[in-house]
C-alpha cells in the first residue's frame, strides 16, 4: 500500500477543501492510504473543516503557518514528512505548493504532485511568477481541474505539457442527501429564492451580483438572495447591501457544511465570478437540479452550457447579469428544464467516480511498482 500525503492551507471550506472531502474518502484503501496536513493560521483554526474530515473518515492533522512566507514551515513540514514516509506528496493551493513541494524534496519524498485549482491572476506577477516556475521544476506532475487551468499552468508557470493532466472536479449526484427546509432555516418568506455559494472575495464578483440583484428586486419585490460563504469582504458587502436598500432581501449565511441539503430548497443559482478555475459550487447547484446564471469566464463554460443548463453573461456587467436573472425568473418552466439537464450533465460528465479513477491512474503511473505482497 502506498501512503499519499496531501497538503493544503485552509481558512474555511471552499472548493479545494470540498474537493478533498470528496476525493480522499473515495480513494481505493487497498492501494492508497490517504493522509492530510492542513496548514492553518493561529486565528483561523477551521474547526468546521476538521469536523467534516473526521466525519468523512479522513486522517488529518494541523500544522501552523505564520504569514505568507513562514521560514520555519518548510523544515517543520519536512520533518513531519520524514516521519510519515509517504510515497507521494500531493499539494493544493499556493502556500502548500510553495512550502509543501520544497519540504517534500528536502525529506526525500519520491514523487510530488500538485493540483492547480485556479487561474489566479496573482500567479503571473513577479516575483511570485518566478518562484512558481522554480517550484514547478521540482514537481513531478500537475493535475488541473479544468482545461482552462491546464492552459494557464502551462503558460504562466512554464510546466511541460507532458506533465499536466486535466482531472475535472467530480461530485455525487446528491440523491443520498436529505434536503433541509431552507426557508424555515433562515426565515425566508414566499417568493423567488436565489442562492450563491462563494467565498466573499473579489474573485467571486459580489460587487456586480448585488447591484444586479437590486434590479431583480425591482421586478420581483419578494425575491431573496442567500449568500452561502464567508470571507474578507463581508463587512464591505454588508455595507453595500445597506446602501442598495436590500437588508431585508439579502441573507449572509456564512460558512455552511450542509450546502447540498440547503440548495434543493432554492430556485436559481447565481455566480458572478470575475475569474474562475472551475467553480465546484456549480456542480453543487447541478446536483440540486438548479438552473444557473453565471459569468462567461475561465472554466465556467466547460461546466455550464449556455441556453441548455443555464445562462452565461459577460463578467463585470451588472445590467447583463440582472437581465439574464430576470429573464430566468420569468420562465419557471424553462428553469425546471435547465435544472434537470444540469443534473443529467453532472452524472454524465462530472461524476465522483470518474474524478477518483483518473486521480488513481495518475498515482499508479507515477509511483514505483512494488511487489504484490508489499
Amino acid at each position: 500500500m502506498n501512503r499519499v500525503l496531501h497538503i493544503i492551507k485552509a481558512t474555511g471550506i471552499a472548493g479545494a477543501e470540498k474537493h478533498l472531502l470528496s476525493l480522499l474518502p473515495a480513494l481505493d484503501r487497498e492501494r492508497f492510504e490517504a493522509r492530510l496536513i492542513v496548514l492553518t493560521e493561529p486565528s483561523k483554526l477551521v474547526p468546521e473543516f476538521f469536523s467534516a474530515l473526521q466525519s468523512a473518515g479522513v486522517t488529518a492533522e494541523r500544522v501552523m503557518i505564520r504569514g505568507h512566507a513562514d521560514p520555519t514551515l518548510v523544515p517543520r513540514l519536512a520533518m513531519r514528512s520524514r516521519a510519515l514516509e509517504p510515497a507521494l506528496v500531493h499539494t493544493h493551493l499556493l502556500h502548500a505548493d510553495l512550502h509543501g513541494t520544497l519540504a517534500a524534496r528536502l525529506a526525500g519524498v519520491p514523487v510530488v504532485v500538485s493540483t492547480r485549482h485556479n487561474d489566479d491572476p496573482f500567479r503571473r506577477r513577479w516575483p511570485l511568477s518566478s518562484l512558481l516556475r522554480i517550484i514547478s521544476r521540482h514537481t513531478d506532475h500537475f493535475l488541473a481541474i479544468s482545461e482552462r487551468v491546464r492552459s494557464f499552468t502551462i503558460e504562466a508557470e512554464h510546466a511541460p505539457v507532458s506533465r499536466v493532466d486535466t482531472v475535472k472536479y467530480g461530485l455525487s449526484s446528491g440523491a443520498e442527501t436529505l434536503p433541509l427546509d431552507v426557508r424555515a432555516e433562515f426565515g425566508i418568506p414566499a417568493g423567488p429564492l436565489l442562492a450563491c455559494v462563494a467565498r466573499l472575495t473579489v474573485q467571486k464578483g459580489h460587487r456586480w451580483l448585488l447591484p444586479a440583484f437590486r434590479a431583480v428586486v425591482d421586478e420581483f419585490p419578494h425575491a431573496t438572495l442567500l449568500l452561502l460563504g464567508d470571507g474578507p469582504l463581508r463587512t464591505k458587502l454588508e455595507q453595500l447591501v445597506a446602501k442598495l436598500g436590500l437588508i431585508e432581501r439579502v441573507i449572509f449565511a456564512g460558512w455552511r457544511t450542509d450546502v447540498s441539503a440547503l440548495l434543493p430548497g432554492t430556485n436559481l443559482f447565481v455566480l458572478a465570478s470575475e475569474w474562475e478555475g472551475f467553480g465546484l459550487a456549480l456542480l453543487e447547484a447541478m446536483a440540486a437540479a438548479l438552473p444557473i446564471v453565471a459569468t462567461r469566464v475561465g472554466a465556467i463554460p466547460e461546466v455550464v452550457v449556455h441556453d441548455e443548463t443555464g445562462w452565461l453573461v459577460e463578467p463585470n456587467n451588472t445590467a447583463a447579469f440582472a437581465d439574464a436573472t430576470i429573464s430566468a425568473l420569468r420562465a419557471p418552466e424553462q428553469m425546471v428544464a435547465f435544472g434537470n439537464r444540469g443534473r443529467a450533465r453532472l452524472q454524465a460528465e462530472f461524476s465522483l467516480q470518474r474524478m477518483v479513477s483518473e486521480t488513481e491512474q495518475v498515482y499508479t503511473r507515477l509511483l514505483p511498482q512494488r511487489p504484490a505482497d508489499s
